[in-house]
């Protein structure tokens, strides 16, 4: 197998992104997709360093990296680090994913952001959560901006995880932002009881191709009669 296996969860492609880029930068390195079956089989007696990437949602771990980390089993010698992507407002994210790999008994070894282009669809998070009118700042200077920061940050990730350094987050100890703490555990544990859907319409541009049906990595889509049906209350926001 490959000494560094990069397991990734990607809706708008960011951070199927960064997982590549960060994969090139070093050798003997694997890109898997945590929705694929037995994705975590690809560690091995061989690995050493094991990554996670995926999207910050609503400040915190997406449903479904949490859900692959429940079968993630990772022993001490491994060294393990996360790479999260967002659109600017990141929040307490990397203590959440502490709180999640806890669970499983995973140490974190080193955690990391990336900004990225924002491109959530509006109505997914609160207004309070996310940056509203996005798109009216995207202009190619922003872009090629932004994109070059975020290279510039992956560089230092490579790195660091060359090296197999620590970066580990701390819980905040003045008492603002144990308030904030606080108060993101409660969003935390709401987030986990609740069933995620996003509203897609439907209009006469569907052709009936049942393509929808294949890709939802829920298996909420039904086609019926040529049409599309919405059939459960679960969604990974992967925007396929």
């Amino acid at each position: 197998m490959s000494k560094n296996v990069l397991f990734y969860f990607s809706g708008t492609g960011n951070s199927l992104a960064v997982a590549r880029n960060i994969a090139e930068g070093m050798t003997d390195t694997i890109v898997v997709p945590m929705l694929k079956e037995n994705a975590e089989s690809n560690i091995d007696a061989d690995t050493e360093r094991i990554g996670l990437i995926y999207p910050i949602h609503m400040n915190a771990v997406p449903r479904a990296v949490v859900k692959f980390t429940e079968g993630l089993r990772c022993l001490p010698e491994h060294y393990v680090f996360a790479v999260a992507t967002h659109g600017g407002i990141p929040g307490m994210a990397g203590l959440h994913l502490n709180k999640v790999l806890n669970k499983q008994k995973i140490a974190l070894d080193a955690y990391f952001e990336v900004e990225m282009i924002n491109n959530t669809p509006k109505g997914v998070a609160p207004k309070p959560l996310m940056q509203l009118d996005w798109e009216l700042s995207i202009t190619p200077d922003i872009i090629e901006a932004k994109l070059k920061k975020a290279d510039d940050i992956m560089d230092g990730v490579i790195r660091s995880v060359l090296n197999k350094e620590s970066k580990t987050i701390q819980i905040p100890t003045s008492i603002g932002k144990k308030f904030s703490y606080w108060m993101m555990k409660l969003l935390w544990s709401e987030n986990e009881k609740s069933k995620p859907k996003l509203g897609f319409i439907l209009d006469e541009g569907c052709t009936g191709c049942g393509l929808c049906e294949t890709l939802c990595t829920t298996h909420r889509i039904r086609m019926n009669e040529g049409k599309p049906e919405w059939t459960v209350e679960d969604c990974n926001y992967c925007y396929a």
